[in-house]
């Protein structure tokens, strides 16, 4: 990934930070759903995440997309809601999305809070060596120097 790219990414993932925070207060009130934990709900527009418990999990699975294509701009723009499979121990987290030789292709540093279960933000993948193929979203923590997976999602880009 070349500097030019990772300083964009940066950028745009601190924007999307920002308009992150209300979003992730809001998942974070609600139960996780057994079926959910450990697992990422994508989307190429943003997700509405229900407010009450009522039919929560098929509303989710509802707006729930695997395959991306490139946007007017020639980007690939994956909103997404993540329920980690526990709570987050730092308060920083990792969002990244791996290619099909599991090397990164997007990359962002997240703040979060001690104890967060959910993150519901968005990740812009500029460009990738192998479109057509599967690609990881992952969000992870370090522990140490390895990354532990907190939620994660196999998805396509076209």
């Amino acid at each position: 990934m070349s500097a030019n790219h990772r300083i964009l990414l940066v950028l745009s993932m601190a924007v999307v930070g920002l308009l992150t925070l209300g979003a992730t207060a809001h998942a974070q009130a609600q139960v996780i759903p057994k079926a959910l934990k450990g697992k990422i709900i994508t989307s190429t527009k943003p997700i509405d995440i229900p407010s009450s418990q009522r039919n929560f999990l098929k509303k989710m699975k509802k707006q729930d997309r695997s395959v991306f294509k490139k946007d007017e701009e020639g980007k690939w723009n994956i909103h997404f809601v993540a329920f980690f499979s526990r709570g987050l121990p730092h308060e920083t987290m990792g969002v990244v999305v791996l290619d099909a030789k599991q090397e990164p292709v997007a990359i962002a540093d997240v703040q979060g809070t001690k104890g967060q279960k959910t993150l519901a933000s968005q990740i812009v993948v500029d460009t990738t060596e192998s479109p057509g193929k599967k690609h990881t979203l992952q969000v992870y923590f370090a522990k140490g120097k390895k990354p532990v997976v907190l939620a994660k999602k196999v998805i396509t880009l076209k």
